[in-house]
């Protein structure tokens, strides 16, 4: 939403402040040019404020004659209501700005006062003045009846969220107030309100998934269910032959292990030394040396022993 601050309509688009300067009408406090309106807020009386804002003119007022006499000038209403009162301190500074409405909830206006305001200038109640503050900020500041809040909330919800000067929001006001404890009551009642609907969201939530999860499984066919029955069949068979091919492995890894260690211990049997004398043919030769010799020396010394028969 658009917000006016203090003779400055500020938003997003470049050519804001050349559309509303010929909209926005400003007067000195201090001087003769202060409007009739802002001066008969400032001195709260009521019911002739409401009589001129209801018939667009004063008691006792002239304009009705002149009007007719020299045709009908714009409305003192209109012009009134959406004019900007400016004081300014010696140096030429702003003091302070406010519209109708601003003063209003300040002096503490009738309900039907308010409502008569932001009815003759709407835009009124997304004004904020010299320090970013709007109506509602003022409706927290000067504790303003229950029903004047509501109804600036009613017509401009997003103004709750709105921070003034040293990023003061609405609520943030009331302390300064004849009520603070009005702000602190708001704020635990919107963050109740705000833990609520999220309690609610998420319930509604879950069961918006459930009811899709029963729709889907409601929504199968036959083929559909006799697939998805085989394919977990399929899945089952699957696991089992895996579970063999394990158990299959761990077999062939205990085979190969004694296969391995039956191969160890002829290996070490074979490398035993052997307990039979093996002579060479050197030393045969050697013995049938010998005998030959003995034979010789048997001719030599006599006769030739004679082997024992066994």
């Amino acid at each position: 939403m658009d917000i006016i601050i203090c003779c400055r309509h500020v938003d997003e688009r470049d050519d804001t402040e050349e559309r509303c300067s010929s909209q926005i009408l400003e007067c000195d406090y201090d001087s003769n040019q202060c409007t009739k309106l802002y001066k008969s807020i400032e001195a709260k009386q009521w019911e002739e404020i409401l009589y001129f804002l209801e018939n667009g003119r004063w008691y006792f007022d002239t304009t009705v004659l002149t009007s007719l006499l020299f045709g009908k000038g714009p409305d003192p209403r209109f012009i009134e209501s959406r004019t900007w009162v400016t004081a300014l301190d010696e140096m030429g500074s702003v003091r302070w700005c406010q519209l109708p409405l601003h003063a209003a909830i300040t002096f503490q206006a009738p309900f039907s006062i308010i409502t008569k305001l932001v009815e003759v200038y709407p835009e009124s109640i997304r004004c904020a003045d010299d320090q970013d503050m709007l109506p509602l900020h003022y409706s927290f500041r000067f504790a303003s009846e229950d029903r004047i809040i509501s109804y600036l909330l009613e017509e401009f919800p997003q103004a709750i969220k709105k921070k003034a000067l040293r990023d003061r929001l609405p609520l943030d006001m009331a302390q300064y107030s004849s009520k603070p404890e009005r702000g602190v009551i708001i704020e635990r009642f919107v963050e109740m309100t705000i833990l609520d609907a999220k309690a609610d969201w998420d319930y509604d939530h879950k069961k918006v998934l459930a009811s899709i999860k029963t729709n889907t499984n409601s929504f199968l066919t036959v083929g559909e269910v006799e697939k998805r029955e085989k394919l977990q069949s399929t899945e089952r068979e699957l696991d089992g032959a895996k579970k063999k091919i394990h158990e299959l492995e761990k077999e062939l890894i205990c085979v190969k292990e004694r296969d391995g260690n039956n191969h160890l211990n002829i290996c070490a049997r074979a490398a035993l030394p052997s307990t039979r004398r093996i002579q060479s043919p050197a030393a045969e030769e050697n013995v049938f040396d010998t005998g030959r010799k003995l034979k010789g020396f048997g001719k030599m010394f006599g006769r030739q022993k004679t082997q024992p028969m066994i």
